[in-house]
């Protein structure tokens, strides 16, 4: 992997050129991985990036 790739693929998530899944594969990582890498470079978060399942919390 390289730091292009992941910044050309990120960049091309973010701006809805590919989707999470496409752009993480032509950049050689998981798409958990994009999503954290655009979120840490203070990329906007995509829905996707975002956990769908809700945490259930339960009072004693």
């Amino acid at each position: 992997m390289s730091q292009h790739a992941v910044r050309t693929a990120m960049t091309l998530y973010q701006n809805g050129t590919l989707d999470l899944e496409t752009a993480a594969r032509q950049a050689g990582i998981s798409p958990d991985r994009l999503c954290r890498a655009a979120e840490r470079f203070g990329g906007v978060s995509v829905s996707p990036c975002a956990d769908p399942e809700p945490v259930a919390v339960r009072a004693d």
